[in-house]
């Protein structure tokens, strides 16, 4: 399959390489000019300003992944939608068959425990995931099929942020406040798991939640992160105020992807041991 990647950050990169694994023809357009993985050819262009993105017309993709993330400077509205809408605009659609949109959980605006899944309406209670589900719309009027990719809290080897927090006790959670995550490496897998899906012509919905499927209170993370750390960890908040969203994941499963880090223990336990200190 052709593959037009929009942007190349951490996670981007990863999609790449994922993507090259499995013998797919990749162009990446970045707006920095650092190297992209070995084996993509790549466009050196910004999709937010908008600027030489004629260039965009002599590409022929059968999919489209835009995968940018706001950086300095940059406003969501920007990023997400002024960006997208741009190479909506500029991209040779005719030989699209599947666009895919990086999004977010946050487009779910349940607060207080809720479960949620691919079939919960998306209400954002925020402005960020308000203007991330503006971006899915504008999905709406392409004349192929098209798939939001709603990917809750990231982390890997270089996205350590309950590591970080459980060195910082006057942070740690004093009621159970759901989270929910999925490790870098299962994003980029689930990635090319639908590309295959789609070079097999397998319909995909309009939106897949990408997440492990495993939520947990923080407060348990942090527990077990100072377990294996020998180190102090936060205490079990008593009373019943929840805040944060369960959030499961019923279409991934049913795809048959394989997690290669089936919940938090599985992937942090697989950083920790590669960490000479914490």
């Amino acid at each position: 399959m052709r593959v037009l990647q929009i942007g190349c950050g951490a996670l981007g990169k990863l999609i790449a390489q994922a993507t090259l694994a499995q013998g797919h023809a990749l162009t990446i357009v970045r707006r920095s000019q650092q190297s992209v993985p070995d084996g993509a050819a790549a466009l050196y262009l910004d999709v937010v300003s908008a600027n030489g993105l004629s260039a965009l017309a002599d590409q022929a993709p059968e999919i489209l992944l835009y995968c940018l993330a706001p950086v300095a400077g940059q406003s969501y509205q920007q990023t997400y939608v002024d960006g997208l809408r741009h190479v909506l605009a500029n991209v040779d659609q005719r030989a699209l068959k599947h666009v895919f949109f990086i999004s977010s959980t946050s487009v779910y605006g349940e607060q207080q425990g809720q479960w949620v899944d691919d079939d919960t309406p998306a209400m954002p209670a925020e402005e960020n995931g308000q203007t991330i589900l503006a971006a899915e719309q504008l999905l709406d009027d392409l004349p192929c099929s098209h798939t939001a990719l709603r990917v809750s809290g990231i982390y890997g080897p270089q996205r350590l942020y309950l590591l970080k927090l459980l060195q910082t006790p006057e942070r740690w959670p004093q009621h159970i406040q759901w989270t929910n995550r999925i490790h870098e490496l299962d994003v980029a897998g689930a990635v090319v798991h639908f590309y295959r899906q789609i070079e097999h012509a397998l319909p995909l919905p309009a939106h897949i939640i990408l997440t492990d499927g495993a939520p947990v209170p923080q407060h348990e993370v942090l527990q077990w992160l100072a377990q294996q750390l020998q180190r102090p960890g936060p205490v079990t908040p008593t009373g019943d105020l929840q805040r944060g969203k369960r959030i499961r994941n019923p279409f991934l499963q049913q795809s048959g992807y394989p997690f290669l880090f089936a919940d938090y223990q599985a992937g942090y336990a697989a950083i920790l041991s590669k960490m000479d200190h914490v």
